[in-house]
């Protein structure tokens, strides 16, 4: 994990100045939790395939956990365990059938809603200021949580199937070599 960790946050331009950033004006974003938690919720609940990976009655539960994961982001309380958790989330969402596709949307829309709310509140070069840090920072979490997914899966056939990372990653790689030929062949 730390070696993608660094990948991100090199690539994303993430600094240390970025929790300080959300620190700084965590009285104002602290605000939009509940909206935030809402339009997520509301969003997830009705579309029918994202409302599928619910339970009965979990709506609550779910909620809580977003507004803990929300406060935690916008007061900049960023560290070596807040990384390790999201890539644990992206273990957590593959037993729930929560897909990249599905994490990677939701977290678009609390961007975007965060922007719109920056916006609303800061004058345009706070609320780039603002937006860039939690931009950054959101992109890094959607990296390793999509990471943490991918890997998990990726380690867990290799422990069910009893084959090494090196041998899978061969077949896969042989298999791949073999899709693009026929999609080459294919008329666009």
């Amino acid at each position: 994990m730390e070696e993608i960790l660094n990948d991100l946050i090199a690539l994303t331009g993430f600094t240390d100045q970025d929790p300080q950033i959300l620190r700084d004006v965590a009285a104002q974003t602290a605000v939009w939790q509940e909206e935030v938690t809402q339009v997520f919720y509301n969003t997830l609940y009705g579309y029918k395939s994202t409302a599928a990976v619910f339970r009965e009655g979990e709506r609550p539960d779910r909620e809580n956990t977003l507004r803990n994961w929300y406060q935690i982001v916008t007061a900049g309380d960023i560290d070596a365990n807040f990384w390790r958790w999201q890539w644990f989330v992206g273990l957590i969402h593959i037993p729930r059938g929560i897909t990249n596709p599905f994490m990677l949307g939701m977290m678009s829309r609390v961007q975007q809603l965060f922007r719109a709310k920056c916006l609303e509140t800061f004058d345009a070069e706070q609320a780039e200021t603002v937006f860039g840090a939690f931009k950054r920072i959101t992109d890094i979490i959607a990296g390793l949580i999509a990471e943490g997914y991918f890997q998990s899966y990726v380690q867990a056939m290799e422990r069910m199937s009893g084959q090494s990372r090196l041998l899978i990653d061969r077949m896969v790689n042989l298999e791949v070599e073999e899709m693009v030929a026929e999609l080459r062949q294919t008329p666009h």
